[in-house]
């Protein structure tokens, strides 16, 4: 299990192998335009949203190029926080410099003309009768409703019949870990110490708490502490980054994270452990692992 942590500042979580695994991968932009050097601007163009909203609204639309990993050692970080354009922890998505920065020139090049303020104000026309001002109804992005349906085609591959689990790669908190078991029957999303320690998260709260997990033996196994990480599940335009609350547990374990009902009702998510799959709405369709 040594293997089965690493850094991630690429954006691709890697395929599904028929096996229950994952194949990592290198790319760094998300299906997106490939990695280049985003220029720095002086001023800004005046917003209509914060650049967190922009970026989350137009994600899917493939036009950010994507920066490589965040430069600032690990250990003099804000942990706390998370940055969704960077995929890393230390500053937040809306305090990132080099998304304005991303922003601004998406502008510039006639992009994201809808985010500007005052961009679509029309010629003043003569002064008409006051009318009744009209409430502002800003657009909300809507999960999916797309219907959550698996094909036999997506078995192909498989060897049958076959007993094996849903087992994932994820991105935690800017890392790659592997081996992470999605278990219905689990009543809790557990994070396993030893892979805890070798993510080297510098400067995150443990939370104590007082109960204890139950096995399938019925043997108790107290919990060191609950901590609060960002998951990112699936890739985009069809991604989710949920905030999960893992128990942190220090027990042997062939896995090295499992991920339990509370996340997977958070993200209204469908399994099939026939397709060995994992699928669940999200702002640009419907999500796979």
């Amino acid at each position: 299990m040594d293997s089965q942590v690493s850094r991630q500042d690429d954006g691709n979580n890697g395929k599904k192998n028929k096996n229950g695994g994952q194949n990592g991968g290198n790319n760094n932009n998300r299906g997106g335009p490939p990695p280049a050097q985003i220029p720095r601007f002086r001023e800004y163009t005046p917003l209509t949203e914060t650049v967190a909203t922009v970026f989350n609204q137009a994600e899917h639309r493939g036009i950010f190029n994507y920066p490589p990993g965040i430069r600032t050692p690990a250990n003099k970080r804000d942990n706390t926080k998370y940055c969704r354009f960077h995929r890393d922890m230390g500053h937040t998505t809306e305090e990132c410099r080099v998304l304005k920065d991303e922003v601004e020139r998406l502008i510039q090049r006639g992009q994201l003309r809808e985010y500007v303020r005052g961009a679509n104000q029309q010629p003043r026309q003569p002064a008409q009768p006051a009318a009744r001002p009209q409430p502002h109804k800003e657009k909300i992005p809507r999960l999916s409703d797309d219907p959550i349906i698996f094909t036999e085609s997506e078995a192909r591959g498989l060897w049958y019949p076959h007993t094996d689990a849903i087992v994932v790669t994820l991105l935690i908190a800017g890392r790659k870990v592997f081996r992470i078991l999605v278990d219905n029957g689990s009543s809790a999303d557990i994070l396993f110490k030893s892979t805890f320690n070798r993510m080297n998260l510098v400067g995150v709260k443990i939370e104590p708490i007082a109960s204890s997990l139950s096995g399938f033996t019925g043997d108790s196994i107290s919990s060191e502490g609950i901590l609060n990480l960002p998951v990112e599940l699936g890739s985009s335009p069809c991604q989710h980054i949920q905030a999960v609350d893992f128990v942190l547990v220090d027990c042997p374990s062939p896995y090295n994270a499992i991920i339990g009902r509370p996340t997977l009702n958070k993200i209204r998510a469908v399994t099939s452990t026939y397709h060995l799959l994992v699928k669940f709405p999200t702002f640009g369709g419907i999500g796979i692992l």
